[in-house]
């Protein structure tokens, strides 16, 4: 009977090891890879893409560390300035779908560098950096622009979804010349939201899935996204930053945009759009989203 029981807790053990390694290793695939979820994600050109692109904007280029080609794309002020805002896209985006956004501050009459996160857009990479890996480039960048402008370069990062919590994370590098950030719908760890769309998309509990996952990670893509966490990457930030978020987003729950609040410590703003889903707050509240955005950037850029 002792044998039989042993037998059978070993064959429970093993389907259960055998199950998760392979729910981990598929929510992995599906939430990282660039040919999972994100390549389903179709972006539309709206009229302002389309201007965007009709600017014919330079195209930058870096090498990562772990020899990644990663591109952006600039498109100067009409008026010669050293104020730039760095513009980043959120997950199954790229720049070219981020016209609105790169118009807004363009006719603000500042410089506009749009990056292409790792994964997406015209970089390469095979996996999503959601925001944490990403940060090490966004850093890469603001370096760039320091040495094209020197003592007098005034950065602003606007972020939008995933490019929220690039922007929030990269705040916890202290990047040198930044005057303010504007985090849109961004999200407080990377744990949370993929336990919560696990939850949403599939009914699943988050343990143990995300933590194997993790795993596939940290091996595969090259960080562990535990370590992700606007409570630390704000915790010493002194950056003004406007957090922006729709009081109707079922994505990233707006519950986020409260906690990156109360967790930096410089200059802070919290806009809660009524009515607005995720990443809808410019569409549902056009001008006055508008005033908003660039009267913060007005404010802090000298």
């Amino acid at each position: 009977m002792k044998k039989f029981v042993k037998i059978t807790l070993s064959v429970v053990i093993g389907v259960t090891l055998f199950v998760d390694v392979a729910a981990g290793g598929y929510m992995f695939n599906y939430a990282f890879s660039k040919s999972g979820y994100s390549s389903q994600i179709k972006g539309h050109l709206s009229k302002n893409s389309q201007w965007f692109l009709r600017q014919k904007p330079q195209i930058w280029e870096q090498t990562t560390k772990d020899h990644i080609k990663l591109k952006a794309r600039y498109l100067p002020a009409e008026k010669e300035t050293a104020k730039t805002v760095v513009v980043v896209h959120g997950f199954g985006s790229a720049s070219k779908y981020m016209g609105s956004y790169v118009r807004m501050f363009h006719n603000a009459g500042y410089n506009v560098l749009a990056p292409d996160n790792r994964s997406f857009g015209m970089s390469q990479g095979k996996y999503a950096g959601y925001g944490w890996k990403d940060r090490t480039d966004m850093m890469n960048w603001i370096k760039r622009l320091n040495r094209k402008f020197g003592s007098d370069s005034q950065i602003g990062f606007y972020g939008i979804s995933m490019g929220a919590a690039t922007v929030m994370y990269t705040l916890g590098e202290h990047p040198k010349n930044v005057r303010f950030a504007i985090a849109d719908c961004g999200y407080s760890t990377i744990s949370g939201e993929l336990s919560y769309q696990l939850k949403e998309m599939f009914h699943l509990p988050s343990f143990p899935i995300v933590p194997t996952a993790s795993l596939f990670a940290d091996f595969m893509a090259g960080y562990n996204f535990y370590q992700a966490s606007t409570k630390d990457s704000l915790r010493n930030n002194k950056v003004p930053l406007f957090v922006i978020h729709g009081s109707k987003d079922d994505f990233v729950p707006t519950k986020n945009a409260y906690l990156n609040y109360d967790y930096t410590n410089g200059p802070k703003k919290l806009w809660i759009v009524k009515g607005a889903s995720h990443a809808n707050s410019y569409s549902k509240a056009e001008q006055l989203y508008i005033d908003k955005a660039t009267d913060f950037a007005n404010k802090y850029f000298n």
